[in-house]
Order: structure tokens, then sequence, then C-alpha cells
């Protein structure tokens, strides 16, 4: 594929990010002055643009509605999973070109590369076409909307997951338990580090955000799993915003919008605080419906450390701090703007 030389009109666009993302060298993505630029409008266009880059600094913007089936149904999880994952290289910036830049049918990949930035696209979350059994436990499904896995310096900024067009209340009941075909929207595992995910909109999910994939994982994952939120929307999501295994958190000026009593996504908790983690939360506020104990903003998976200071919780200002966590959880090193949003 050419490196191409036209794209349609659109606002210039170059950023980096605060947060984890940058420290250690920082995060550019395909840079300023990319070597290689592309506008893609299908999935065929788009790997090819993968493909010819490699890891050179590129910029691929994406206009439209990126379909990695191609409008052919998956037949089974060896046809999803063979045509349905979009795998970027290190030093890219996948941009949408304005408000209409869209995945679906599309499981994102950011997996052993670095340097990556995903900004202004909007991300419908892969329904698993083949759900496997696990005894015990029901039905689970596979594919993630974005995952990052051994993967370090990426942002993910300005990007919106949401079920769309396929809701957890359309789960049919298959030998007597719920046919679940959405896994998480964002998945961030594997010793992943120095990420920042900002000014996104996380909505219509259950099991939305986990970070750290299993406590048996503790040599690869401890001392990585760098990870900030900011400025971010969670609205009509049931859980995990997010669910922590090992990693140092720090989210700051987010909004959590939710309600117990909602008919399809029925809020659950918001910080799930696992093995070996340490979450600090600053200035986020949190308007959940029906709930009157703080302390449900929170539920415990054998982490220890959770610790908050300034924000809001049903538009009462007051320590959200206790609950069974210690608040020893230090600062990050860089600089921040911590404010009621």
């Amino acid at each position: 594929m050419d490196n191409i030389t036209h794209i349609p009109p659109h606002e210039p666009w170059y950023q980096t990010p605060d947060g984890w993302a940058s420290q250690a060298g920082g995060t550019t993505g395909g840079g300023e002055k990319p070597e290689l630029e592309y506008y893609v409008t299908t999935i065929a266009e788009l790997r090819q643009a993968i493909d010819a880059s490699g890891d050179r600094k590129k910029r691929i913007w994406v206009g439209g509605v990126i379909d990695a089936s191609a409008g052919v149904p998956y037949l089974n999880r060896q046809d999803q999973s063979r045509r349905g994952r979009i795998f970027l290289g290190s030093n890219t910036t996948l941009i949408g070109i304005d408000h209409n830049a869209k995945f679906i049918e599309s499981a994102l990949l950011v997996q052993d590369v670095s340097n990556v930035i995903i900004h202004n696209i909007f991300i419908e979350n892969p329904v698993d076409v083949d759900p496997q059994f696990e005894e015990g436990d029901g039905w689970n499904a596979e594919w993630d909307g974005l995952s990052i896995i051994r993967a370090h310096h990426v942002w993910v900024s300005h990007v919106t997951f949401t079920d769309g067009r396929f809701t957890m209340d359309m789960y049919k009941e298959v030998d007597g338990w719920k046919y679940v075909q959405h896994d998480g929207s964002l998945d961030i595992k594997r010793a992943s580090d120095y990420i920042t995910v900002s000014n996104c909109l996380f909505t219509l999910h259950d099991k939305t955000i986990l970070i750290g994939h299993s406590d048996s994982n503790d040599a690869e994952d401890t001392g990585k799993l760098r990870v900030t939120f900011h400025d971010n929307n969670f609205s009509r999501i049931v859980q995990r915003t997010p669910r922590v295994r090992f990693g140092n958190i720090h989210l700051y000026n987010n909004v959590f919008d939710n309600n117990t009593a909602d008919p399809i996504y029925k809020y659950q908790y918001s910080f799930g605080v696992g093995k070996n983690s340490r979450t600090l939360s600053e200035y986020n506020v949190f308007n959940v419906k029906g709930l009157t104990d703080h302390c449900k903003l929170y539920k415990g998976f054998g982490g220890e450390f959770l610790a908050d200071s300034g924000s809001v919780f049903n538009q009462k200002t007051g320590d959200l701090n206790g609950c069974g966590f210690t608040p020893g959880v230090e600062k990050p090193p860089y600089a921040y703007s911590p404010r009621l949003c």
C-alpha cells in the first residue's frame, strides 16, 4: 500500500499524554511528522497499512466504519480469531478523522509493541459468536474491545467503548446458563506499563476494565501495570472501572454516573482492589443512584491499598477512605491538575 498524499479535510492533531504514559521517555505514537501516513476506510486498507508500515513511525487516519468481518458473519471461535483481531504495530498513531470513525466486529490489540496512540475513535465491543462453557462459571466470552498485552507507552484518548447494538439484555439462555457474549471493553495485562487512558467514554457494559489477568502472574506483573485514568466518563456501567491486580493505578477527574436499579446495566461497584495493587483516587465524581454507602464503590479481591482525596459521592464531599483498605498509596512522579469535573 502506498503512503497517502491526499487526506480529506480534517483538523490537524498532535499531542502527547499526561500521566504514566508521559514517563520514561514519553509516548509520541507516529510523532508530529510521521514517516508514513495513511487514510483507510475499510478493514482491507487498514490491514494493508499495518503490514506495509511495520514499526516505522506512522499515522493512520480512519474514516467511516471499519468492520473487521467485512460484512461476513464469523463462523466460530477460530474464524473470529483469524479475521476479527487487529494487531497494531509500534510507533503508531491510530486516529479517527471525524466522529464517524468506528470499529465494529473487531478486537483491537496492542501486543508486544510500544509507543502507540489511539485517538478519537468509537469501539463497539465485539460479540463472541462461540462462547466457551466453564464448569461452575457458565458461558464466557473471549474478545475485548481493546487489549494491551506486554506493551508499554500507550495512550488511549477520546475513545468511546460501548456494547452498542448488542446490549446484555439480548443474551439468550443455553443449557440453563446466560449465554454471555461480551468480555471486556479494555484489558491491560501481562506486564504492560506506562499507560494513560484519558477523555474516554465507557458506557453500556458489564465487566469493563481489567488490569492484570491472574493472581498467579506475580513474576511478570510486579512493578509494572502503571496506569493513569483521567477525565473519563463511566456511564451505565456494572463493574470493573477498573478491577486491578498488581498495578499502580491513578484515577483523577473522572465521572462515574451509574444506577443500582438500571433496567439493563445494574451497578455493582467501581474499583476492584486485587492482589498487590495500589489505587489512588483523586477528585473523582461518583453519582450512583440508589447507593447510600460509599464503601460499596469498592470491592475487595484480596487487595489492601486504596486511597481517596477530594472526591464527591452523590453530591456530598467527605472522607471516602476506610472501608477496610489501607490509604498508604504514594502520589505518582508526574505533574497533574486534580479538580472536580
